[in-house]
């Protein structure tokens, strides 16, 4: 079985689908398919990056990460060969 996780990319309290309240933490891993992932998509994140418990940050930690992907609607530009 193959579960797709996401990763919480912030600390806050939420409400959870029955009526009482969690506690989602910054780092913590969660299935994307999650109640709490689908309601608060911007707390969440599939880089996995923020899935990372370190000492020291790694180099090019801060880096920005290209999507390889068009996200949904989205477009990507792309240039034809020629020749």
């Amino acid at each position: 079985m193959t579960v797709e996780v996401v990763y919480a990319v912030t600390t806050a309290r939420v409400g959870t689908p029955d009526g009482t309240f969690g506690v989602v933490q910054k780092g913590s891993h969660w299935p994307a398919d999650d109640p709490v992932v689908r309601d608060h998509p911007e707390m969440f994140s599939t880089d996995a990056r923020y899935g990372l418990h370190f000492s020291r940050e790694p180099v090019g930690w801060d880096a920005p990460v290209e999507q390889a992907t068009a996200g949904p609607g989205e477009q990507r530009a792309t240039r034809r060969r020629t020749g």
